[in-house]
């Protein structure tokens, strides 16, 4: 998941020159005029965008070779100045050797008329992990980020088919890059292509011509920018015979975890639980311009799982490449974003003082092999320090090493939620226990225990954590509770310097108001709420034990609180759309006889009807997200996650399995 930057020569002026590819990134004279030439006014967006005023989906563009991010910052600009346009604009981008953040600050500061938008890009811009990074920036301006192959990564983003509006091919020239310039990329990119999708490049190249002439795009050779003669454009208008000659960008995938195309139609939804997963999934789709309903059976938000006082941000670590292992980080990395954002505007306050994981306190089962994290992870992720090093940045003497994560650190969800729901297109409902969620008229209709309608809607996504398998379409679920219990104490004259979070057999947060919070007990399956006094004294002996001096922490007890966390049977969330259980076991019983049966058909699921639970300890990393990626499923947008992530996270893989193992 590491990546290349850019390597780098600096020419006259500032001009970046690629040693990998042996030329200039542009044009050396008046490169921001190339840009809007060869780009904006090829593609022909702002006409575009004042003919799409009334549409209901963003207009998406898609860049190969983001390079020093002139282009879109550029298309920013003018998205910006811009009276009538769409919805929102949804640019996605690919670059295989991104510049480093030092490097993109340094060309940025040659276009001085372009840098209010250079510094917010900045701010959010990630450098160091491949993978798709959503950007949120104006509001209704996503950049998902694309760091790794153009192809590779459109091969693996399958819901991208059919969905761009407008190519922007950016990469080197391809006598200097061919590796990137083959039949496999034009061939994606024309199974991604809207059938009016438009696409403009600077080269003028005979094999780039005759290439998207065969993956079904008219072309036409234009005149191009100052001293270069020639440059093309394309359309994809008369070009739809072509799509069922395109390879499918889904090639590989099982079938069984291909969704439906979503129907944006009346844009209002009905959220079940007002903890992380809900409030999240509130806040991406009131950014959408949906009017949302929150409903929640308690006094107030985050009142379960999603109310203890401090919660901790980490990643998620594993030792191998695969979609879990992307999954988690880039959810880590989006959170982390997301939470910087948010707080300067609200009282929410992102405690970013990183977090120490004790190797003592790691699974002893599976040790982690830190060669293998190395490689795989940056060191802007994680590191491994020594006891002194680890001692250092937690202001105290620690006897152990650790598992850094500099990225880490703690809030208060209880603010996070409330700053969530802070949207003039959120509404809530507390105290409203929600009973029954039943389809009537194409609505999803939720009635609490009297059977009097609380709210109904086109779309419901349920996030009431294990309750979820009170209704019947999710009733099925294998969800499972885990008992937890946090423990507050007084600090003593030695803690109240502890500068990060440590993990050790409990998590010790730096002290606020003078005390501590020590978490948490772990009892699977119990669902006593009432206060253990024994769970107290394990919590102050495993904080204890984080820490060299004996008397560390004051053993003065403050209060206690028990809340249940919601996990699946293989430990991994739950987020998707809810599949039908008995659709689903007829279309696919030829993996009753055989476990590797093809089966050529989509799965079946109720329309309108998601889900988001099981984040476990994990919820603060992983549920904006997953609350990102169900707001683009439902919105019918290009996904912020691949295939392979989305089929790792859907509920019907239970549905799956149970086939396989017979049961």
């Amino acid at each position: 998941m590491k990546i290349k930057h850019a390597s780098l020569r600096w020419i006259e002026s500032n001009l970046p020159y690629s040693r990998q590819f042996g030329d200039l990134y542009y044009s050396r004279e008046d490169e921001l005029g190339e840009s809007r030439h060869v780009f904006l006014e090829a593609n022909g967006l702002r006409q575009r965008w004042q003919q799409a005023t009334d549409s209901k989906l963003p207009f998406t563009i898609a860049e190969i070779g983001f390079g020093s991010a002139l282009n879109f910052l550029l298309t920013w600009q003018l998205w910006r100045s811009s009276a009538c346009k769409p919805v929102g604009l949804h640019y996605i981008a690919f670059e295989k050797y991104p510049f480093s953040r030092a490097d993109l600050k340094k060309v940025q500061q040659r276009w001085p008329a372009l840098a209010d938008f250079s510094r917010a890009l900045q701010a959010v811009y990630p450098d160091h992990s491949g993978g798709c990074h959503r950007l949120l920036l104006d509001d209704g301006l996503i950049l998902d980020l694309h760091l790794g192959d153009a192809r590779t990564q459109l091969q693996n983003h399958g819901a991208a088919i059919g969905q761009i509006d407008a190519w922007y091919l950016d990469g080197f020239n391809p006598q200097l890059n061919p590796e990137l310039w083959q039949c496999k990329l034009f061939q994606l990119i024309a199974a991604a292509s809207k059938p009016a999708a438009t696409l403009s490049t600077y080269s003028a190249a005979g094999a780039v011509r005759r290439q998207l002439q065969t993956a079904g795009f008219e072309v036409e050779k234009t005149a191009g920018f100052g001293r270069k003669r020639h440059m093309l454009v394309a359309s994809r208008s008369a070009a739809t015979k072509h799509r069922e000659q395109q390879p499918s960008a889904i090639e590989g995938s099982p079938s069984w975890s291909t969704y439906p195309t979503a129907t944006v139609g009346d844009r209002r939804a009905i959220i079940i639980g007002a903890g992380l997963a809900g409030c999240s999934m509130a806040y991406s789709l009131a950014r959408r311009g949906w009017q949302v309903s929150v409903i929640d059976q308690a006094a107030s938000p985050a009142s379960g799982a999603s109310g203890i006082v401090q919660l901790a941000l980490r990643c998620r670590i594993f030792q191998n490449d695969s979609p879990l292992s992307r999954f988690f980080l880039q959810a880590y990395l989006f959170s982390r974003r997301q939470y910087c954002q948010l707080a300067p505007s609200s009282p929410l306050a992102f405690h970013d003082c990183g977090v120490l994981q004790l190797h003592g306190a790691m699974n002893k089962q599976q040790p982690l092999d830190w060669q293998k994290l190395r490689r795989l992870y940056p060191h802007e992720v994680i590191q491994t320090l020594a006891p002194p090093e680890a001692s250092l940045l937690a202001n105290t003497k620690l006897e152990d090493a650790a598992y850094y994560f500099p990225g880490g650190g703690w809030l208060d969800p209880t603010l996070l939620c409330g700053r969530y729901l802070d949207h003039p297109n959120i509404s809530l409902q507390s105290g409203r226990a929600v009973h029954a969620l039943a389809v009537r008229d194409s609505l999803w209709q939720a009635s609490d225990a009297e059977g009097q309608l609380l709210a109904s809607a086109a779309v419901a996504i349920i996030t009431n954590s294990h309750d979820a398998t009170r209704f019947s379409p999710t009733a099925w679920l294998p969800l499972q509770t885990v008992r937890g219990q946090t423990t507050t104490i007084g600090s003593s004259r030695l803690s109240e310097s502890l500068a990060s979070v440590v993990c050790g057999e409990r998590t010790v947060f730096p002290c606020v108001d003078s005390h501590h919070t020590l978490s948490a007990s772990y009892r699977s399956q119990d669902s006593d709420l009432s206060i253990n006094e024994a769970d107290n004294q394990q919590n102050l002996q495993g904080a204890q034990a984080c820490f060299s001096e004996v008397n560390y922490l004051d053993g003065e007890f403050q209060e206690a609180r028990v809340a249940l966390r919601c996990s699946s049977s293989d430990y991994l969330p739950v987020v998707g759309q809810v599949p039908e259980v008995a659709a689903m076991q007829e279309q696919f019983s030829a993996l009753r006889h055989n476990a590797r049966a093809r089966v050529n058909c989509s799965g079946s699921y109720h329309p309108g009807l998601y889900l988001s639970v099981a984040h476990g300890s994990n919820g603060l990393a992983t549920c904006p997200l997953s609350s990102e990626f169900l707001a683009s499923l439902i919105n019918g947008e290009v996904l912020p996650i691949d295939q392979a992530m989305s089929a790792a996270l859907n509920p019907a893989r239970f549905i799956i399995r149970d086939l396989k193992k017979q049961r």
